[in-house]
């Protein structure tokens, strides 16, 4: 009888899309503004993710329920045939009295507290808002129960630039200080594969054509 060198893991995929683009994305603003509408180039975005996954084929479809993502998720769900779910919990870091505002403008404005956020952008949160440290556990949090729900299925999870950040950094055991290092653009996907194990990011910001 041959030895298994590694032993088979249940495996389960996540495909991780950033909505389409926004006008507040565009002017550079801190939202997280759960009513914000795609732009005309956030619906071509979205067509554009529906005729990738519907190669692909993924078994569950959650989403955000932001205006925004769902949106999002709804163009993908007539595509593939499967209806989205929405996961509160997933929504965008909260960033509070900060809403709607640029870092340009913030740095102006108010330029002691711009300093000290900036010192530590990580545990440090806007006023009445949340650190990255909390979305990062909030997001991560959500992630688990995903795995637990969906254990071997290919999950496809319409979402925000933060949550994805989150759940990579998490993926990689990477520390946390790190999460403002990746890019995830608008209209994007991010595939991680899951096990009881380990982790695998398969890639990373593609934009289907």
């Amino acid at each position: 009888m041959s030895e298994t060198l590694h032993p088979e893991e249940t495996i389960t995929s996540f495909w991780l899309v950033r909505h389409g683009d926004t006008q507040a994305t565009e002017s550079g603003r801190l939202y997280t503004d759960y009513q914000a509408p795609l732009t005309e180039k956030g619906k071509r975005q979205a067509e554009s993710l529906a005729s990738y996954f519907a190669q692909e084929k993924p078994d569950v479809l959650v989403s955000s329920p932001s205006v925004r993502v769902f949106a999002t998720a709804q163009i993908i769900s007539q595509s593939i045939g499967i209806e989205a779910g929405k996961i509160s919990g997933l929504n965008e870091w909260h960033v509070g009295d900060w809403e709607g505002r640029t870092y340009l403008d913030l740095k102006k404005s108010e330029p002691e507290l711009y300093q000290a956020w900036s010192k530590d952008p990580i545990h440090n949160a806007p006023p009445n808002g949340e650190s990255i440290i909390d979305l990062s556990k909030r997001a991560c949090d959500h992630l688990k129960q995903l795995i637990a729900k969906y254990q071997g299925k290919h999950v496809l999870l319409v979402t925000h630039a933060g949550i994805i950040r989150s759940i990579l950094v998490h993926a990689l055991e990477m520390p946390i200080e790190n999460f403002w290092r990746l890019a995830i653009p608008c209209g994007s996907v991010t595939k991680v594969d899951f096990s009881q194990n380990f982790a695998t990011v398969c890639f990373t910001a593609y934009r289907p054509s």
